[in-house]
């Protein structure tokens, strides 16, 4: 009975350090990633804003953002972030470990469809614009 105790022990710890190192990706790798995406793109379009620690799409429907927030319940010298989808209609809701993974992964196949679709229009531009040439 010991023996099984232990190795659930071992089995949650385990796991524990594998979504606080998960959780940190989020904040030193993924988040950067994407905000240098957006920040690149908003160079070519209004329709992204990468400004302070928030990313924003606008569409019709609305501007959707993500914003990372330092943690204030933790320690000064303690990097911990939080994540929030904000809404242009006011709504804001707070993210966990999983729905922040899942629309930081979301926000990133927009933007690079975005970009792919902005290189398309780019180039049908620079195509007719030639063609206008001779």
């Amino acid at each position: 009975m010991k023996k099984l105790f232990l190795l659930l022990l071992m089995v949650g710890a385990g796991l524990t350090s594998q979504a606080q190192q998960s959780w940190k990706d989020l904040e030193t790798k993924v988040f950067p990633d994407i905000y240098h995406l957006a920040t690149e793109i908003g160079k070519q379009t209004d329709k992204v804003v990468a400004k302070g620690s928030a990313i924003s799409i606008t569409t019709s429907k609305g501007t959707v953002s993500l914003e990372q927030r330092r943690d204030k319940t933790k320690p000064e010298n303690v990097k911990h972030y939080e994540y929030f989808l904000l809404a242009s209609s006011g709504k804001e809701i707070p993210l966990r470990q999983m729905n922040a993974h899942r629309t930081l992964e979301k926000f990133q196949l927009k933007l690079l469809q975005l970009k792919e679709q902005l290189a398309e229009s780019q180039d049908d531009d620079v195509e007719r614009l030639l063609e206008s040439l001779f």
